[in-house]
């Protein structure tokens, strides 16, 4: 037990000496860094623009999506839902799309958590506007000179009389009893 205890010390005092090696203004950069490109990130989407979109993920082989609640899948499924919600053809227009409530947590410098919360506005072809809020959580890491994601999870906020007839996650797109984002899941992607 006392070893457990004194690697566990170990352990706290190593991951804290990594953080105190950057000086308060590189840690203030890399803030800075993440946000400026979450918000290109962001202004991507109210573009429709799927590429800038994607060049806020890291395509490797252990990203992950999770999303209200379930694993969605790997970085494929992330392209394919993007992909699909950007379509210009789903959308007359992307009215907004804000992001507020940055916290990033800097692990090291090449390496830091990210949460942000975002509020949507987009209107249908049908002419019907929908609003959504929830937040995202991102694992990054730095890549060359960018920082990119390579960990998401999303949560949706849906609303009643704000576009969707449910209030629940998972609620709007059933087909066959999955969830809209379920064709991207790697067990059930078409090759």
């Amino acid at each position: 037990m006392k070893w457990i205890f004194v690697l566990l010390t170990f352990m706290l005092f190593a991951c804290n000496q990594q953080n105190d090696e950057l000086s308060a203004d590189a840690i203030e950069r890399i803030k800075e860094d993440i946000i400026k490109s979450s918000e290109r990130h962001a202004q991507g989407i109210e573009n429709l623009d799927y590429e800038t979109v994607m060049e806020f993920y890291c395509e490797v082989e252990d990203f992950v999506i999770f999303g209200d609640g379930y694993y969605w899948g790997d970085y494929l499924t992330c392209s394919g839902i993007w992909k699909d919600f950007l379509n210009p053809e789903n959308w007359r227009k992307m009215v907004r799309w804000d992001l507020s409530n940055h916290k990033v947590s800097v692990i090291s410098n090449d390496a830091a958590s990210y949460l942000v919360e975002f509020d949507n506005v987009r209107v249908s072809m049908t002419g019907d506007t929908t609003i959504v809020k929830g937040c995202f959580t991102y694992g990054m890491k730095k890549i060359g000179e960018d920082w990119k994601a390579v960990t998401v999870h999303v949560t949706h906020n849906y609303k009643p009389g704000y576009g969707f007839e449910n209030s629940q996650p998972g609620y709007y797109v059933k087909e066959q009893g999955k969830d809209w984002w379920h064709s991207y899941s790697p067990e059930l992607r078409e090759e």
